[in-house]
């Protein structure tokens, strides 16, 4: 089976002439997998992407993350569209903005106090901030396989190679890419996921030293690896035992695993939370927040904060719809999301089993990831490099012409929204057994 994809190639060769590689971020690019090369949206629609050559696909990319309320939600676009004629930014403040804070507030477990900005990385940004000027300490403890944003103190030990560091506790550092000083990352640590021992050791050693420690709840980009059981709780209880600052970056997580994040699911609070993609239903919105002693060090000008754009109106009214559809009747529409996504995860298992391949599926119904893997279960990068990335993008591409997109490795999480049907699932899951049969017959599971 193929697709006709003669316009995509025509305006990605146009692309290239004035946007470097055709696209504005690495996760489009053929760099990511998109090739020979990406596919260019007319439109999307609930649980449907449209693409410019007329191909219709069931969406799981999920723009990464942030459509969880579907595609284009009618409730999201009307509220913007009604508020934008108010103006889209004044240079000053108005009250949706405290609505908005306020609705978080009652929301996130950790949040006491809530500012906004426009992206993930610069939410992150502040939140590591305001930890160093708290605790007066300038180290900053992350795992390996965990993606923070891509300014250069964090870009790096994402996706290093298994060659680059030994069985030693702290890993060495790897950037993404060039270009970046190694002094932007010096005050920065890198611990194994899910290992306790580790995490102990490091903070009874450097505690001292260690301002805040960031996590991203279930290393969404690293596979979908869910911490451990206790694991979330043992690094609250050493952090605040030693002094530092537990920071989870929540802008996957957030709002996706359910009405009061990860935090709220995994029944721990950290003091420093993060939070972008779903909050926004598809437009650009983050948020940060924590407890009101560390987030008022911004109010009396201790902490810098900045933003032109900050909370402009746009971004407050797709969040306040956003979120008035994600509380209603307390988050009814998670048990839908739920539902949905533990069908579809249950389905591919079950073809999985019978086909007896070498492949597990990993996460929750929100967001999960498939991988092909000797392994029963995947605990940190180390094992996530495990996972036979070229098997999974014949896996992906093979399901993209029976209409069925998927993010490509090396990433590949499989995003649900409110807009998936039942419908959708059993499409899917054809599609799936189609694929698996046929890969079985070409010799290539």
């Amino acid at each position: 089976m193929t697709l006709r994809t003669e316009k995509s190639k025509k305006l990605f060769e146009r692309a290239k002439k004035s946007i470097p590689g055709g696209v504005s971020s690495a996760s489009r690019s053929t760099l990511e997998g998109y090739t020979p090369y990406p596919l260019y949206i007319e439109r999307a629609e609930g649980s449907k992407l449209y693409d410019v050559d007329g191909n219709v696909y069931i969406d799981y990319l999920q723009a990464l993350g942030p459509t969880l309320v579907g595609n284009a939600n009618p409730r999201v676009i009307d509220f913007v569209c009604e508020q934008i004629k108010k103006g889209s930014t004044y240079g000053l403040p108005f009250e949706l903005q405290i609505e908005v804070a306020e609705k978080l507030i009652r929301h996130v477990p950790c949040f006491e106090r809530v500012s906004f900005m426009n992206s993930g990385t610069e939410v992150v940004q502040m939140v590591l901030r305001l930890a160093r000027a708290y605790t007066k300490k300038n180290i900053i403890a992350k795992f390996e396989g965990a993606y923070h944003g891509w300014v250069d103190n964090v870009a790096h030990s994402v996706h290093p190679p298994l060659d680059l560091n030994g069985p030693d506790m702290v890993q060495e550092k790897q950037t993404i890419g060039t270009g970046i000083p190694r002094n932007a990352f010096e005050d920065f640590m890198v611990l194994p996921w899910n290992d306790v021992e580790a995490l102990e050791t490091a903070l009874k050693q450097h505690g001292d030293k260690i301002a805040g420690l960031i996590l991203d709840p279930c290393m969404c980009n690293s596979g979908v690896i869910p911490p451990d059981e206790g694991f979330l709780q043992k690094a609250r209880d050493l952090t605040k035992k030693h002094g530092v600052v537990l920071i989870f970056d929540e802008v996957i997580t957030g709002f996706r695993l359910g009405l009061h994040s990860a935090q709220g699911k995994f029944g721990v609070t950290p003091d420093l939370t993060s939070l972008a993609k779903a909050v926004g239903g598809g437009f650009p919105v983050a948020a940060y927040g924590g407890r009101a002693e560390i987030m008022d060090l911004i109010a009396d000008g201790t902490v810098f904060r900045a933003g032109t754009v900050n909370a402009n109106r746009m971004a407050m009214a797709a969040a306040h719809a956003t979120l008035e559809i994600l509380e209603e009747d307390e988050g009814k529409v998670y048990r839908e999301i739920y539902r949905i996504g533990e069908k579809l995860m249950q389905g591919i298992q079950a073809i999985i089993d019978r086909e007896q391949i070498r492949a597990i599926i990993q996460g929750f119904g929100p967001m999960f990831q498939v991988h092909f893997t000797p392994l029963d279960r995947i605990c940190n990068y180390r094992d996530y490099c495990r996972s036979d990335l070229d098997t999974y993008m014949i896996f992906r591409n093979k399901l993209m012409p029976r209409g069925i997109f998927l993010r490509p490795a090396h990433f590949g999480e499989v995003y649900i929204s409110a807009a998936h049907s039942d419908e959708d699932i059993d499409k899917t899951l054809e599609a799936v057994d189609d694929v698996i049969k046929e890969m079985k017959k070409e010799n290539l599971l």
